[in-house]
Order: structure tokens, then C-alpha cells, then sequence
């Protein structure tokens, strides 16, 4: 159903109208060929003035989500459904292969490859390897060149030191270390799916305002061996991004 808007927010109004009703186009709240309540109805559910409806309508309609009737109303075309955000249905898996499933090209931006300490709450999840050191990737995740998540991952710092070496710009990180070591990860069964609110930082990283409403996956992942990976902590836009679990 339709949510209230925070008012208090940074984001504008009618961005947050748009939001809200991509939502409800993908759960099947509106769906295909579905007319939506009128610009004065939605002004009333979301208490905003009918000129923000009409703004955030516009948009819906350029994206190819809605169509507007002469005398009818406002209708969910029927391509709707293909144009649901981002879904994927494994969060381990590669988000190259998620992207080609999803008819997106993938991208990543490096923001950071380099040596640190593991966390004082895991100091021992590589056996001590390096002197419990562990190599450190942060990178952004973009789709069709739209930032969708900032992964932050700490690899084994042995098996995965290549990866100091190598130029992980726009690259399947998972694709590469298969094609170093023959290893692929394995989805955790301790994995956790929270929310967060962007810090100014992930703001900055996601071209998104601060506060945003945005997912958090994290786990332990082991390889296909059953022996530890790497430790797995992503940031994702919420409004771009679903998970079918």
C-alpha cells in the first residue's frame, strides 16, 4: 500500500511520490493496464499538493510506467512490469551475471584495494593467516551506469593477495578469482538483510541524499570447500533494488 512520506526528508517530495509508486507497480499493488487513483487521490494519500503528484507522474510516464488517458485517467502500461527495480534472487551470486539477468550492463568503480586488519570481533576468521590481516575491497556497484550498492569486502589475505595487483575497475570480482583459483563463494547461512540510513559518505558514494533509506547484506562465505572466503558487508539503494529470498 501506498507509504507516508517523511516531510523532514532531504529528498524532495515528488522524488519520494516516485519512489512510492514504483514500489507499488513492482509488489502488484498497481499492475499492468491498471488505472491509478487520481492526481487529487494521491495528493490526499500523500498530503502534498496536487503539483508534486503531477511532477512525479511525469516522470513515471517519461520512464515508461504510466500513460495518461484522455478523459480516463492515469494507467500502469503494460511494460511496467519488465521496468521493476533491480531484483536479485541470490545475494551471493555475481553481480555481473545478476545484472546480464536483469538486461543491464554491469559496472563498478574502485574506491579502495588494500591490506588492513580484520575487525576486532573477527580477528581469527582466517586461521590467523598474515597475522590476521585480511585484503580489503570497496567498490561501487552501478547498473546501466546508475550506482546501485558499495560492497566492502575483507578476502582471505593469502589465497586472494593478487588481488592487490590487479585492476578491479569494472570488473566480476567473483569471475576473476574463478578464473585465478577455481574458487567461487558459497551464500551464508548466517547471512543478515537489515536497513540502514546513508551516511554522508555512502550518500556521496550512491548519488543519493543523506538519510536515504538503504539495505545491508552482510555474512561470512565460505568457498565451495566449505573453507572461509571472505566477509561481506553491501550498501544498497533500497528504491533501485528488491530481493526475491
Amino acid at each position: 500500500m501506498p507509504s507516508e512520506l517523511d516531510h523532514s526528508s532531504q529528498e524532495p517530495l515528488y522524488l519520494q511520490v516516485i519512489e512510492d509508486i514504483r514500489r507499488d507497480i513492482a509488489s502488484g499493488l498497481y499492475r499492468p493496464g491498471e488505472k491509478i487513483p487520481s492526481e487529487i487521490e494521491l495528493g490526499d494519500i500523500y498530503r502534498v499538493s496536487r503539483i508534486t503528484v503531477r511532477n512525479a507522474v511525469k516522470v513515471l510516464e517519461r520512464d515508461g510506467l504510466l500513460i495518461k488517458r484522455q478523459g480516463k485517467g492515469t494507467f500502469v502500461t503494460e511494460e511496467a512490469e519488465q521496468k521493476a527495480p533491480f531484483e536479485n534472487d541470490d545475494i551471493v551470486r555475481s553481480f555481473t551475471k545478476t545484472c546480464e539477468n536483469n538486461g543491464v550492463v554491469p559496472g563498478a568503480k574502485l574506491v579502495t584495494c588494500e591490506r588492513v586488519l580484520l575487525p576486532l570481533d573477527r580477528p581469527s576468521f582466517f586461521g590467523g593467516a598474515d597475522n590476521g590481516a585480511a585484503i580489503r575491497v570497496v567498490r561501487v556497484r552501478t547498473a546501466d551506469d546508475v550506482p546501485l550498492m558499495v560492497e566492502d569486502n575483507l578476502f582471505d589475505p593469502v589465497k586472494y593477495r593478487f588481488l592487490l595487483d590487479e585492476d578491479l575497475e569494472g570488473c566480476s570480482i567473483f569471475e576473476l578469482i574463478e578464473q585465478k583459483t577455481g574458487l567461487v563463494p558459497r551464500t551464508s547461512a548466517d547471512c543478515v538483510l537489515s536497513m540502514e540510513r546513508a551516511t554522508a559518505q555512502l550518500a556521496e558514494l550512491l548519488q543519493v541524499a543523506e538519510n536515504e533509506p538503504l539495505f545491508t547484506v552482510s555474512g561470512e562465505y565460505s568457498d565451495q570447500y566449505g573453507e572461509p572466503m571472505f566477509i561481506g558487508l553491501q550498501h544498497v539503494v533500497g528504491k533501485h533494488y528488491s530481493f526475491r529470498l
